[in-house]
């Protein structure tokens, strides 16, 4: 069957096609993103493995102006926006979802902004935006602050786990000194690529847990992480745009 699927396409002004079939129009104001699975909740596309489908995504998710307001259309472009790097749009997904009437007093998420009609979408929405702009993983990768809204200048996340068989128990930046402080603790002895795409400007770690000398300013280094055992990591970033990828495609 999956011999039979057709591969992506991209639309004359560079978006991600929706629709395969030659008649079929994207419509940029339809509330769906479904062209984007891929790269939520989907992990084929992104900068790294994918890059000229990855832009096309983020063009695609930026272009996509929905008529009509939905909890999980808000919700869709902002995981979308995560994992692609894109810090604009996961500000401007969660600040729909937090300010426009998609939580009620009591904390109740509606489909449609300010009505009564129950649904989960934004409950279990919002949460994962957060977690995903804060931390991205796949086995054998660790990202920091991948998607971090440029007015969340200082934070926290304690006790999320990441799909490489590990814990990130704590997780702090402070975008004004430019520091992030991590502890993780593997399941399993493995070895990680910790990325920062700001840059890591320095390093500091136990000894035996970094694998291999990291050059000053790189976005990437290896870890050696022993099983059960909190490592503590320190970071000084840099300056990059964590969304500069896209102009290198």
């Amino acid at each position: 069957m999956l011999a039979k699927l057709p591969p992506y396409l991209l639309n004359a002004d560079g978006t991600l096609k929706e629709w395969a079939w030659p008649d079929l129009e994207d419509r940029y104001n339809h509330r769906h993103i479904s062209q984007c699975y891929g790269a939520w909740p989907g992990d084929e596309i992104d900068p790294d493995r994918t890059p000229k489908l990855a832009k096309a995504a983020v063009l695609a998710d930026r272009k996509r102006v929905p008529e009509r307001l939905a909890a999980h259309s808000h919700c869709q472009r902002g995981l979308v926006g995560a994992r692609l790097k894109d810090n604009f749009i996961v500000d401007s997904e969660l600040r729909q979802l937090l300010e426009q009437g998609f939580v009620s007093s009591t904390l109740i998420c509606p489909h449609d902004p300010y009505t009564s009609m129950r649904i989960a979408d934004a409950q279990g929405g919002i949460p994962a935006i957060i977690m995903e702009m804060l931390a991205y993983s796949r086995p054998g990768v660790i990202e920091v602050l991948p998607a971090l809204p440029a007015s969340l200048t200082k934070g926290s996340i304690n006790g999320m786990l990441l799909r490489t068989f590990a814990r990130l128990d704590k997780l702090t930046w402070n975008m004004d000194t430019r520091t992030v402080d991590l502890t993780i603790t593997s399941l399993k002895t493995q070895d990680v690529t910790l990325i920062a795409r700001y840059g890591i400007e320095e390093i500091t770690l136990s000894a035996g847990i970094l694998a291999e000398k990291h050059q000053s300013g790189e976005a990437t280094c290896n870890l050696h992480l022993p099983e059960g055992k909190a490592v503590e990591i320190h970071l000084k970033i840099g300056r990059r745009n964590p969304l500069d990828w896209i102009n290198r495609v």
